[in-house]
């Protein structure tokens, strides 16, 4: 079995867990020491069924092959957390994809440290990058493109043809239409229909999705 930590210690980290666990299930692969979590007061303590055993140095300390996932729900935490870890050379990101998941495994492409829940559907010749979070029953139509560090929650519905840049946030239940791009940093709220591009660092909400007044 290959040892395996994941990073953060909240409820997704423990979702993350559970992913885990119905993988072993099927193929006994992971060996989960338990978590990892910025704070060295923390270490020690009991989180669901596993324990925070230590910080991020746990990490860069372990003296064999380790494999590490971000389980933290904020895109620009992710990207942080392996942007400080991705030169250590014991240190591997695997993608976790639920069993569950229905794709056309052929012709969808992955980096590396994806997490790929439940009830996920990914059509055909989609590209994702690395790190990006897909939580449940999402689903993905054609010629996707997912860049990095995005988390994408519960119930998106992305049609065909949608770029998703770096570091994005779509909210539970949003949909984004066919051929539509959203921008390096951009949040989509929850059950968002977004029927126009989205530019970077920028927030839209509602149906049709529209930017948030700043003013």
């Amino acid at each position: 079995m290959q040892d395996l930590v994941i990073i953060g210690a909240g409820g997704l980290a423990r979702e993350v867990a559970f992913l885990v666990e119905d993988l072993n299930r099927v193929d006994p692969r992971w060996r989960l020491l338990g978590f990892v979590d910025r704070d060295p007061k923390n270490d020690g303590l009991a989180v669901g069924a596993y324990s925070i055993i230590g910080t991020e140095d746990f990490i860069r300390d372990y003296p064999e092959e380790l494999n590490v996932v971000v389980g933290i729900g904020q895109p620009q935490v992710i990207s942080r957390v392996v942007e400080s870890l991705k030169d250590l050379q014991h240190v591997r990101f695997p993608n976790l994809i639920h069993p569950g998941v229905v794709m056309h495994s052929e012709r969808v492409e992955f980096g590396g440290g994806n997490i790929v829940c439940a009830g996920n559907i990914l059509t055909t010749d989609l590209k994702v990058g690395s790190h990006n979070i897909l939580n449940l029953s999402c689903t993905f139509g054609h010629d996707d493109l997912i860049g990095d560090c995005n988390v994408i929650n519960p119930g998106v519905n992305v049609s065909g043809g949608v770029i998703i840049e770096d570091r994005c946030l779509l909210g539970s239940g949003a949909t984004i239409l066919q051929n539509k791009r959203i921008g390096y940093e951009a949040t989509v709220g929850a059950g968002a229909v977004v029927a126009k591009d989205v530019s970077p660092r920028t927030t839209v909400v509602g149906v049709p999705a529209k930017p948030i007044d700043k003013g």
